[in-house]
C-alpha cells in the first residue's frame, strides 16, 4: 500500500486521507463505521489506525500466519540484499510482533533480520548490536560490498 502512495507523490501525513479516498462499495461503508468506532473511543484516526484496521478486515488470520511463519524461516539465501530487505519488511508487516508502536519492535525486527543475514554477514554485524533497523541495513550492505571485492 505504502510503495503504491509513495509512487504517487503523496505525502506520508495524507496517506490516510488518500487510502481512504481510494476505497470503493463495502470498503467504503466498512470505513466509514471504523472511523465512527474510532471516533466513539476518542482515539486518533492515524495512518496506523487505518493500516491496521484494514489488515485485520482484508487479510484474515489464518493468511496472517502464514506470512508470520514465513517471515520466521526466512534467510537471505540466494536473494539479493534488497530482495532480501523488501520482502523481509513486506512480512514483518503482518507479524503480531510488529503491529504495535515501532519502538516496541525495533530491536526484535533487527535480530530476527540479522539471524537471515549470509554467514558471511551476520557474523560481522552481529557483534555491532545493531537495534536500528535502518542502520543494520546499511551495515549490512557495507559488510555486503566489502564481500564482494
Amino acid at each position: 500500500m505504502e510503495r503504491a502512495l509513495q509512487a504517487q507523490h503523496v505525502l506520508a501525513n495524507q496517506y490516510m486521507e488518500f487510502s481512504a479516498y481510494q476505497l470503493l462499495r463495502e470498503a467504503q461503508y466498512w470505513w466509514q463505521g471504523e472511523c465512527q468506532l474510532i471516533r466513539l473511543s476518542n482515539a486518533e484516526i492515524s495512518w496506523d489506525a487505518f493500516q491496521m484496521a484494514f489488515y485485520k478486515k482484508y487479510f484474515p488470520e489464518s493468511a496472517r500466519e502464514v506470512k508470520e511463519m514465513e517471515l520466521m524461516q526466512m534467510k537471505h539465501g540466494s536473494l539479493s540484499m534488497a530482495d532480501y530487505t523488501s520482502r523481509f519488511e513486506e512480512l514483518c508487516r503482518f507479524s503480531r510482533v510488529c503491529q504495535g508502536a515501532p519502538e516496541t519492535y525495533e530491536s526484535w525486527k533487527c535480530i530476527k533480520y540479522q539471524r537471515g543475514l549470509k554467514d558471511n554477514i551476520m557474523t560481522v554485524v552481529t557483534p555491532l548490536e545493531i537495534r536500528i533497523f535502518s542502520d543494520l541495513v546499511n551495515k549490512a550492505r557495507v559488510v555486503r560490498n566489502m564481500h564482494r571485492r
